[in-house]
């Protein structure tokens, strides 16, 4: 027999959901409003915008969410149709378990902040263009794009700027 309410603790366990693209916040509502506990980790994240570094507030896993239920209720069944989702994670065709442990230490470190700006004075790599292979310094980020290298040319220090996908820090 199937159960009808969420009370029952003894039997919840964390699920992983896939859903569609950008649609987790509309997930995670969906599923307050049945009545399941789901969890949408986001980390704040030190970006370069337009120049300027901006702390923007971003999913840990983009395209998934974590949902807490008995598999065995009515619930369970509704995570498909709940609008925003797929449908479980599967493995051998049965929704994947996750333990307690990974979402407890995932909610412990939300409040870390990441900084994925690059520290002027990092040695970089050119890994393709018209400078392939050419080593330099990071200087700035000039907009989102690009960023300004500091390279050796003909002897002289020399300042390229190159599009970000085509840069590489050095391994040290």
């Amino acid at each position: 027999m199937m159960k009808n309410i969420q009370s029952d603790n003894q039997n919840n366990q964390w699920f992983l959901v896939r859903c569609k693209p950008k649609q987790e916040p509309r997930a995670s509502i969906n599923f307050a409003n049945q009545s399941v506990t789901s969890y949408y980790p986001l980390v704040d994240v030190v970006k370069v915008r337009r120049g300027k570094k901006q702390v923007v507030r971003e999913a840990i896993f983009p395209g998934y969410i974590f949902v807490y239920l008995d598999p065995s209720s009515i619930l369970a069944s509704k995570v498909k149709n709940t609008f925003g989702v797929y449908d479980y994670v599967r493995f051998a065709g049965k929704p994947q378990v996750v333990p307690d442990v990974l979402i407890t230490d995932l909610k412990q470190r939300a409040d870390q902040l990441v900084d994925e700006s690059i520290p002027p004075g990092t040695e970089m790599l050119v890994n393709d263009g018209l400078y392939k292979n050419a080593k330099g310094i990071f200087l700035e980020s000039d907009g989102e794009k690009r960023s300004i290298l500091l390279i050796e040319m003909l002897s002289r220090p020399t300042k390229l700027t190159v599009d970000n996908k085509n840069i590489l820090p050095l391994e040290c």
